[in-house]
């Protein structure tokens, strides 16, 4: 007697299921992709971006809740070397056409390129990039609306550099070269890689070719936002727990120094961690901060009040932007209640959590979602950091057998 086509164990099933997450993903990342579009098509309208960024969401959950009921132990890899020669032309591609962004878009219209320029230019000269001023490259409506209140005087932005070290260190080679936005579009090829060497199959070609071909990707790169170097790590980190448990340590603490939000993944840390063992959590917490905090010890001896200003005092009195796409210029009261928010959903998912690599992707990237989009700035950069921590959690989804706590292969 046969097995319905919809027995759970039914490869017929599961292929299925699995063309439909991989659609419904597909559909996530194209809208995702326009939402900035959309931006740029209505000004300062707020409703069609937060509206497609709703059906965005809408659709990845979707997704990652068909990916869950797939049985993946029926899911071999095939054709693996064919998929990487297909990577490969799609790294070819992206990374072509990234460097003919650079070439004909100057970096010079934007402050995260100019900060990073000049911190670079600092620290090569043996001045120390935080605590020194910058100079300020926008009108004066512009000032207004991106610095806060005294935050420029003279003509001079009161902070030196605003991104933690290893961001000023990752950024460096790409100066050497000629364009800090060279270190950027490598973090994102190095990003695919490890995407798809974690799941070497059909799903982990499709989550690194959204990488790779949405336009959201290049506008960041091009932007000279440092999320690509985030994503890398997040990558590492992921890849660290389900391949080679020994790198973890290291991918994790630098994944954790390399962008202030990411406190927000500390309460997680425990879902890398199976099965939980106490010892095994405070020694994997004890060296990951450890890391860490030694990426960012050198340049707090070396000036720790500016290094403080320029990472945190900064940042706080940056003013509440109207361009934001953030529920809270709708609703201002979320600016306070966002917050709440934020705990009351750590603590459901600390008390509810599965405890596997992709539950720490995808618990992480909801808390950076609940964080952004109930602030008083909230960007492209964000919600494109969002959008693919989602999707490394569909990319590390474990197989049906180890999904309650079981141990995957290391």
């Amino acid at each position: 007697m046969s097995e319905p086509e919809d027995f759970p164990g039914n490869p017929k099933s599961s292929q299925k299921a699995n063309n439909s997450a991989l659609l419904l993903t597909l559909a996530s990342g194209a809208v995702i992709a326009g939402t900035y579009a959309a931006l740029f098509r209505f000004g300062a309208g707020i409703y069609a971006p937060l509206g497609m960024m709703f059906t965005a969401i809408v659709l990845g959950i979707c997704a990652i809740t068909v990916s869950v009921a797939i049985d993946n132990s029926t899911d071999p890899v095939r054709g693996t070397r064919r998929l990487w020669l297909v990577l490969s032309a799609l790294l070819l591609i992206h990374g072509s056409v990234a460097l003919l962004c650079c070439k004909w878009i100057p970096g010079t219209t934007i402050d995260t390129f100019t900060f990073q320029r000049d911190a670079c230019k600092n620290l090569m000269l043996g001045i120390d990039p935080y605590g020194t001023t910058q100079f300020d490259i926008y009108d004066q409506r512009n000032t207004a609306l991106f610095y806060g209140t005294g935050m420029v005087v003279n003509g001079r932005v009161q902070v030196g550099f605003q991104y933690p070290p290893l961001t000023l260190l990752w950024a460096l080679p790409g100066y050497v070269l000629g364009d800090i936005r060279y270190s950027y579009i490598f973090a994102v090829i190095i990003s695919a890689l490890f995407s798809f060497a974690i799941c070497p199959n059909a799903r982990g070609l499709q989550i690194a070719s959204i990488l790779l071909l949405n336009p959201l990707t290049l506008f960041i790169e091009n932007r000279c936002w440092t999320e690509p170097l985030v994503l890398m790590l997040l990558s590492a980190t992921l890849y660290a727990t389900v391949k080679k448990r020994w790198w973890l340590p290291i991918a994790l603490g630098l994944f954790l120094a390399s962008k202030q939000y990411n406190f927000l993944a500390l309460p997680f840390i425990g879902c890398l961690v199976y099965p939980f063992q106490w010892k095994s959590y405070l020694r994997l917490l004890g060296w990951s901060t450890a890391v860490a905090t030694a990426s960012i010890v050198p340049f707090a001896y070396w000036n720790f009040g500016a290094l403080w200003h320029d990472l945190v005092l900064f940042h706080l009195v940056q003013p509440f932007r109207q361009d934001a796409v953030s529920f809270a210029v709708l609703f201002p009261v979320l600016l306070k209640s966002g917050p709440v928010i934020l705990v009351a959903f750590i603590l459901w998912a600390l008390r509810n959590g599965t405890h596997n690599a992709a539950m720490f992707a995808a618990e992480y990237g909801i808390s950076l979602l609940l964080f952004v989009s109930t602030s008083k700035q909230a960007f492209a950069n964000y919600y494109f950091m969002i959008a693919q921590a989602l999707l490394l959690a569909v990319a590390v989804l474990p197989p049906r057998q180890q999904q309650h706590g079981v141990p995957q292969p290391g």
